[in-house]
């Protein structure tokens, strides 16, 4: 099928939701002949840094001389971004054509009886069956959300399990609490692995041990106390992990820590220390506190749940000490918005809130409403050039010019809107 058939195709299989289960995705693959068995797999779980961590791993090792594939969600730029292999996005063609394949044995399902696979059930398929095809070395698979029952868990023997930060969200579908959202991450944690994870919360630290131990995994954590951070502005950051130097360019001390999550991953599947080095310094991350201009100077953040605000607040007073603050602020409805509009409004100078074109987008009369109940200035706008443009005449207003830089402007909220403040 053709590339608009196909995300017809996918649009359509939107509609089934979210069906928690590993039955119908571990059907389509037998049906496939088990691609997802072909390559060897890095499987990430957890609430904040997934991407951030397998940004570092994924460089390290492409720079090693590794065919790496990636599976990544959500995206920002682009529907096939979601499919990557050595960094490059999957082909229109290549995307028609294998879905054209996976969609044929789910009809086969369906003629049999058995339940169609959701839309992200089809996208993991898909990916599986590219990597096989391309004969990755490695394949670096994020789960969309939770673990245990998530469509990439499927996966038998993982090189490496890796659990980023957990902290709270989705409770709808993980649960009301940390203990249990992290059992569910957890349940990535396969007999006789290795798993690796950042630093925790105690009860989540506690349950990943404990699964460990369950499973005879070995565990691997970050260890704090070999860490020490050398130097940090808003070029680069350098630091000593167990007695080595590494330097990385994405902004914020969160990185560093998924930058020391990454080395353990990396020295676990035995990467030479100097291919980390190298891979650290090089890794870019579009949409994680992205530097996009400098006069006035925009960062964008993709910061979407509780702690990630948490992390940009502490950013923010960190870096930008004494200068004014422009958000410009889109976020989906089923977030904890009003925690959101707490957390920033602190140091928020100015807003603009836009509607982020999902149907979970918030609207931005609801969100500019919450802001100005904090005593902040609120404006509302439709698209990026009307949001800056608002943005540059606030502080032609305020200031006349902005040639000491006294204001920042900060795009964040959900990675559905942030694409286009971000050059390609």
């Amino acid at each position: 099928m053709d590339y608009n058939t196909a995300l017809k195709y996918i649009n359509d299989k939107n509609k089934l939701g979210i069906v928690p289960g590993l039955d119908s995705i571990k059907e389509l693959l037998r049906r496939l002949g088990n691609p997802e068995n072909d390559c060897k797999a890095l499987h990430i779980a957890g609430t904040n840094g997934k991407g951030s961590v397998f940004a570092f791993v994924e460089k390290s090792l492409v720079d090693s001389g590794y065919k790496v594939g990636r599976y990544i969600s959500p995206t920002i730029f682009t529907y096939l971004e979601r499919f990557q292999i050595n960094m490059k996005y999957m082909d229109e063609e290549t995307f028609g054509e294998l879905l054209d394949i996976v969609a044929k044995k789910i009809d086969e399902m369906e003629e049999e009886g058995f339940v169609s696979p959701t839309a992200f059930e089809i996208e993991t398929a898909v990916a599986f069956l590219y990597f096989s095809r391309e004969k990755c070395d490695y394949m670096l698979l994020e789960c969309g959300m939770g673990g245990k029952l998530d469509a990439t868990n499927v996966i038998l023997s993982p090189v490496v399990s890796v659990i980023a930060r957990i902290s709270m969200d989705h409770m709808q579908y993980l649960g009301d609490s940390l203990e249990k959202i992290a059992i569910n991450k957890a349940g990535i944690i396969k007999d006789n692995s290795i798993c690796v994870s950042t630093v925790q919360e105690k009860e989540v630290y506690n349950i990943l041990k404990e699964t460990c131990e369950k499973h005879s995994a070995r565990f691997i954590t970050v260890d704090e106390d070999k860490l020490e951070i050398l130097s940090e502005d808003t070029d680069k950051s350098v630091f000593k992990y167990k007695n080595e130097i590494y330097e990385i360019t994405l902004l914020g001390e969160h990185q560093i820590l998924n930058a020391v999550t990454a080395i353990e991953v990396l020295k676990a599947v035995g990467t030479d220390n100097e291919y980390i080095k190298k891979g650290l310094r090089k890794t870019v991350w579009k949409g994680r506190m992205t530097k996009v201009s400098d006069e006035p100077p925009i960062y964008v953040d993709g910061a979407h749940n509780e702690e990630a605000w948490l992390v940009l607040k502490h950013n923010i007073n960190k870096y930008f000490t004494n200068k004014r603050i422009i958000y410009i602020i889109g976020v989906l409805k089923d977030k904890e918005y009003g925690k959101m509009v707490d957390i920033l409004c602190d140091n928020m100078d100015y807003a603009i809130t836009i509607t982020p074109n999902t149907p979970r987008g918030l609207d931005k009369d609801i969100l500019a409403g919450l802001i100005r109940k904090k005593g902040v200035e609120a404006d509302t706008a439709d698209n990026a050039e009307m949001a800056l443009k608002k943005a540059f005449g606030y502080i032609k207003d305020s200031d006349g010019s902005n040639t000491d830089n006294k204001f920042v402007i900060m795009v964040c909220g959900s990675l559905s809107f942030i694409a286009d403040y971000i050059p390609v």
